[in-house]
């Protein structure tokens, strides 16, 4: 009996272990509701084998089910619209009125919204990470068609982006504006070597313009390590670089 009762509270422990990991990186992802239905035409979704960045949710130096949460002063996170209430949503009119990360067309399952000026620090020695990669670029949820009829940000507002490693600048954007003519502005790839670094810095300008109406974003921002690199090609097209599913 005793045996049998042990081996029933193992496993129930172990089913206990399973849905709570699995509830939580669910309660991670989950925007509740989108104050504005900004159109999109892909999605990417999150990449299992990925530690995303995060704001609210996440750890450090060692990740948790969120992932690796951003170590510097969170009043630097946003230069407006804070404080930054959520993980994996835009900035929105501020706590909510969030929306999901959207850039040039493409929603991010995965993402930080901010504010022009902000800057994201992230210590990363609990993890043996090679590489950084993200899209950066204006939020839609201020391009015209989504800002709204009145809203004088429907331009899509504009920003730079500088990523750093272990104090040196691998990574600047130029300027980036959220609407060329007509059209959104698809979002710029960063990919860069962390092997061996200590420290991950993102810096978010608002350009010569001031920082009127940038909503400034960060697409699947995710730390790699070697065993993620090392899924094979079949795989990695769905996960390891993520998957882009057509909205129909």
């Amino acid at each position: 009996m005793r045996s049998l009762l042990k081996g029933t509270v193992g496993a129930l422990t172990i089913a206990l272990a399973t849905w709570t990991a699995g509830n939580a990186a669910a309660q991670c992802v989950e925007l509740d509701a989108a104050a504005v239905d900004v159109p999109f035409t892909t999605e990417m979704a999150a990449d299992a084998n990925a530690v995303y960045l995060s704001v609210v949710g996440g750890d450090t130096p060692t990740p948790n089910d969120c992932g690796l949460l951003a170590s510097n002063d969170p009043a630097l996170w946003m230069g407006w619209g804070g404080p930054l209430d959520v993980d994996n949503a835009s900035i929105g009119e501020g706590p909510g009125t969030r929306n999901f990360v959207t850039i040039g067309g493409t929603r991010y399952a995965r993402g930080i919204g901010t504010h022009s000026d902000a800057t994201f620090g992230f210590d990363l020695s609990g993890g043996n990470y090679e590489r950084f990669m993200a899209y950066v670029g204006m939020d839609d949820e201020k391009d015209a068609g989504a800002a709204g009829a009145g809203d004088s940000c429907g331009f899509g507002g504009t920003s730079e982006f500088t990523v750093s490693v272990d104090g040196s600048v691998v990574f600047e954007s130029g300027l980036v504006t959220g609407m060329s003519g007509a059209d959104n502005v698809a979002p710029v790839l960063v990919d860069v070597d962390v092997t061996g670094a200590s420290d991950l810095e993102i810096a978010i300008t608002g350009g010569d313009d001031g920082i009127g109406c940038d909503h400034a974003a960060i697409g699947d921002a995710k730390l790699l390590t070697g065993a993620a690199l090392a899924v094979d090609a079949e795989s990695k097209a769905a996960t390891t670089w993520s998957e882009l599913k057509t909205r129909l």
